[in-house]
């Protein structure tokens, strides 16, 4: 293992500053799953074909050194083109910003600026980890695959870097709180105390799906305690993608279809299953006010930072299979964020399966209005009118929107429940939606349009005259300020 590099000096340019090293087998780590399908498929494919045919040829010594000088050249090469592609990849933290760069015949250089940041997270990958290795994940804000990836570093090295740009953060103001939250956690030792209380075993599950496991003095120092494993695995059986999984397999055992028909459901449903098992498994949750730490991952371990004043809208909502256990589940919308779309970008659950005291508790954390004023439906402003029933059959008794306090609220949904929450400030765009139908029925929807996130809002199937009303109301809400880009430009 190479020793790190010194840190760059505070006071140093990023112009001046030396370029830091990643470690030697983060090439062949980025690449293992690559690798591992091509051994499998010559394993597979060419293992028992060369067997028969040294035993039928007789070959000697002399024959079968060939193969294996091939192998070691094979081997030769790939380590070769991992560590020139090693040498070419470095990163270095400067006094406005950090760069990462990357590349052999094409050189990529990306920074992001400390007052661009949105979080930092370190991830540890399932194989990385095994080398006790870790990456450090850099959240930017700036739309689609804005995100820099500094893999892989020796988990105390990547440590060191997330708190080191932390403090840059910090000295640039816009988002101290996350930085200053992340170094009171390290201080305080919270981090280890988490740790060891998620390798610990939890105890038996309840009918409410907690652990029975844990001393009491350990549980009240989370928002969300950790998720007891039961209670994730169960949660990942009784989804619909589960069932339709475990139904297609079974159609080859019931009819004349091989097995090659259901590999599309297959492929299709077996992420999401595995999504839900992996962002779960131990998850915890704490927060002091200002930023939500969260902490989980079977296959790939994270630790998560959610500033607060980040948070544009939330959703609180119970899956129809759940409700037997009396689980729910709460998202949120970030901004710097996107919506949830692969391990890398991290969760946008607070809460991916957790009591209703659970995600009562999230959601009064995440604010402005608690979780009881969210699913009062009698409180709502407007509601969907009988004569929608012939649009929404199902959940037209359920669809309504309050705006009070700055507050917009929505529910819909009859099987699956969902309860959504934003600022109004927070709405970026309306739009009055009215299809034929709609316009017979004299219905009609107001879209709230925000930032790309896992929670989207709009007014379903109101009455046409409620649908202007509310529009109007919310044309009149109060916008932040426009941020003058040009001025954050060095002179």
């Amino acid at each position: 293992m190479t020793p790190p590099a010194e840190p760059a000096q505070p006071d140093q340019p990023a112009q001046t500053a030396q370029y830091r090293r990643v470690h030697r087998l983060s090439p062949v780590l980025q690449v293992w799953a690559t690798l591992l399908a091509l051994l499998t498929l010559l394993v597979f494919n060419f293992a028992t074909p060369l067997l028969n045919w040294v035993r039928e040829e007789a070959l000697g010594s002399a024959q079968l050194l060939w193969p294996v000088v091939a192998v070691v050249v094979a081997l030769i090469v790939v380590v070769g083109v991992s560590q020139l592609w090693w040498s070419k990849t470095g990163f270095r933290v400067g006094a406005e910003e950090i760069e990462h760069k990357r590349g052999v015949l094409h050189n990529q250089v990306r920074t992001a600026r400390y007052d661009r940041i949105q979080a930092v997270d370190v991830v540890e990958p399932l194989a990385p980890r095994l080398f006790g290795l870790a990456g450090v994940r850099i959240e930017v804000a700036g739309g689609v695959n804005a995100a820099i990836d500094i893999s892989y570093l020796p988990r105390e090295e990547a440590e060191e870097l997330r708190a080191e740009i932390l403090t840059r953060i910090a000295a640039k103001g816009p988002n101290a709180a996350m930085a200053e939250a992340a170094a009171e956690e390290l201080a305080a030792g919270e981090e280890l105390a988490a740790e060891e209380l998620q390798e610990r075993e939890p105890g038996g599950l309840r009918a409410d799906g907690s652990s029975s496991a844990g001393p009491p003095n350990h549980r009240q120092d989370f928002l969300v305690p950790p998720i007891p494993i039961g209670r994730s695995m169960v949660a990942a059986l009784f989804q619909l993608s589960t069932i339709a999984t475990v139904a297609a397999s079974l159609v080859p055992l019931l009819t004349d279809l091989t097995l090659a028909a259901i590999v599309p459901i297959l492929v299709g449903f077996m992420p999401l299953i595995w999504r839900t098992i992996d962002q779960s498994w131990r998850f915890n949750a704490s927060f002091d006010g200002e930023v939500f730490k969260l902490r989980y991952g079977l296959a790939n371990r994270r630790r998560q930072a959610v500033p607060h004043e980040r948070i544009h809208a939330v959703q609180l909502k119970q899956p129809l299979l759940w409700r037997p256990f009396g689980w729910w589940t709460v998202s949120i919308t970030s901004a710097g964020f996107g919506a949830e779309a692969s391990a890398a970008t991290g969760t946008a659950k607070l809460l991916p399966v957790g009591t209703y005291d659970e995600a009562v508790a999230v959601v009064g954390a995440v604010g402005p209005l608690g979780a009881e004023a969210l699913t009062d439906l009698s409180r709502a402003d407007y509601a969907s009118p009988r004569r929608a029933r012939w649009v929404s059959p199902l959940d037209w008794k359920r669809q309504t929107v309050t705006v009070r306090d700055g507050v917009a609220l929505t529910s819909f949904g009859r099987l699956t429940g969902r309860y959504q929450m934003v600022k109004t400030p927070h709405i970026q765009e309306l739009s009055f939606e009215q299809g034929p139908l709609e316009r017979k029925l004299g219905l009609a929807s107001v879209r709230f349009d925000l930032v790309p996130g896992l929670v989207k809002m709009t007014a379903r199937d109101l009455d046409d005259a409620d649908a202007r009303a509310l529009l109007e109301a919310l044309r009149a809400r109060h916008l932040p300020p426009m941020r003058d880009e040009m001025a954050d430009l060095p002179a």
